[in-house]
């Protein structure tokens, strides 16, 4: 009986352990995505609403990659292709393993390449590291980060470089295990100067009206005094 019970605990736990498999996303097209990639590297190229992220393999038969965000499978339009940017066969299916959710790539043969996929996203872009390799984040154009009122990032990047497009690229070299998870607050260059005129103009305000009050209660103070002038005539 004891040993029945320990047979089917072994059961429930390979079933969790694997998860429920379904494959109901559909694939999207090389275009979409600037590819190939980088080596040992992670790339996304965030757009204020969504981000594309190109990732490298290496020598893999299966990748899965988490997914959810807030109850929901965020991840649409995957794409695999070898080192050249040829295009490459593969399977890739939703996963529940544990509770997340996960979706997971799988090839017929141990493959290197790149793959990319797109996800939704505001401009507050945080990641968790899992992995070792390159970490790079891709900011629109016309857009920075460092400003701490603003935004900045954490860790601080190794590096800042300015691609061909004229956007800013932020480089870290191997931040994980010491760093656990990329957080960047990135904004329009012209955000700074908006806020500076903001803040001008609240200053501006704020001397009008205590003029403004100065003078009234000067006013007052004056009425005052020739009311009590006169009452004592």
């Amino acid at each position: 009986m004891r040993s029945g019970r320990i047979l089917i605990l072994v059961i429930l736990l390979s079933v969790l352990a694997a998860g429920c498999v379904s494959s109901e996303i559909k694939t999207g097209s090389p275009e979409e995505y600037e590819l190939p990639g980088l080596d040992n590297t992670t790339i996304f190229y965030l757009n204020r609403s969504v981000i594309q992220v190109v990732d490298s393999v290496t020598n893999a038969t299966e990748v899965k990659i988490p997914v959810e965000d807030s109850g929901e499978m965020n991840f649409r339009s995957p794409v695999v292709v070898d080192s050249s940017g040829n295009d490459v066969i593969f399977n890739v299916s939703k996963e529940t393993s544990f509770g997340r959710t996960y979706a997971r790539f799988d090839f017929d043969v141990p493959f290197s390449g790149f793959i990319a996929f797109t996800q939704s996203d505001g401009q507050g872009f945080s990641r968790p590291l899992t992995k070792n390799g390159s970490v790079r984040i891709v900011l629109p154009v016309d857009y920075t980060t460092g400003t701490r009122l603003l935004g900045i990032t954490s860790p601080e990047p190794d590096s800042i470089i300015t691609d061909d497009w004229g956007r800013e690229v932020l480089i870290w070299e191997n931040p994980y295990p010491e760093h656990k998870e990329i957080k960047v607050n990135y904004y329009h260059k012209g955000a700074p100067a908006a806020l500076l005129y903001f803040l001008v103009f609240l200053l501006i305000a704020a001397l009008i009206i205590y003029s403004y009050y100065k003078f009234s209660m000067t006013a007052l103070r004056k009425k005052r005094e020739m009311m009590e002038k006169g009452v004592k005539e």
